[in-house]
């Protein structure tokens, strides 16, 4: 097969495969994860039924594929736009805006995430394997950056201040799409990083508590 004819294959079913994940976004979020059929989703892209199955081994696959996609784009912008920053405040400050900004911009894709997501243990052990760690790995990575550079305290660990960060982020993001006139999620930015900036910043001796 010529080259250029394989890539526009390639292309294609890159594309048909956007499509599906897609259909799975406005279904999930539409009638519930467990309610939707795969024939619902294959409707709502067009395709067979059978045409599913050559992307995805079933709705688990269709959902933990979708958690992995906006990941690993949200992962690469964030490694992109942090590779120009050098404090770990500013680190944090962007990596927040990116994760307001990649649900804010996308209401059904942040109630497929943010709550069909979190109905099985099983689904959210799946994900925490994936790429979800290695958000949390960047996460960490800035905390201890901020750590050893005074930035944020050290007298907590790492890892629950990262907790600390994400659990923010994440309760905002739920409670957002819980609001009958949610607005604009970035909004929230300014001061969801001033109250963050508040919990890490290093105390002084006299201020800390045994």
């Amino acid at each position: 097969m010529p080259e250029s004819q394989a890539a526009r294959q390639l292309t294609a079913r890159a594309l048909k495969r956007e499509r599906i994940l897609r259909a799975a976004v406005e279904v999930f979020a539409c009638k519930g994860y467990f309610a939707a059929r795969m024939t619902d989703v294959a409707k709502a892209a067009g395709v067979a039924d059978g045409t599913l199955y050559l992307y995805f081994d079933g709705k688990e696959h269709l959902l933990l594929s979708i958690f992995d996609d906006v990941l690993s784009r949200f992962i690469n912008r964030v490694e992109g736009e942090l590779a120009a920053l050098e404090r770990p405040r500013d680190k944090l400050r962007v990596m927040v805006r990116l994760h307001l900004e990649t649900l804010g911009r996308d209401r059904q894709l942040a109630h497929v995430l943010q709550i069909e997501t979190r109905h099985s243990r099983r689904f959210m052990s799946l994900f925490s394997k994936g790429r979800l760690d290695e958000y949390l790995e960047i996460l960490r990575g800035i905390i201890g950056e901020g750590q050893q550079s005074g930035d944020f305290r050290g007298d907590i660990s790492i890892g629950l201040a990262t907790n600390f960060v994400f659990g923010a982020v994440d309760e905002l993001i739920t409670s957002w799409l819980l609001e009958e006139e949610p607005g604009d999620l970035v909004r929230y930015h300014k001061q969801l990083v001033t109250l963050l900036f508040e919990g890490l910043a290093p105390c002084d001796d006299g201020d800390r508590s045994t």
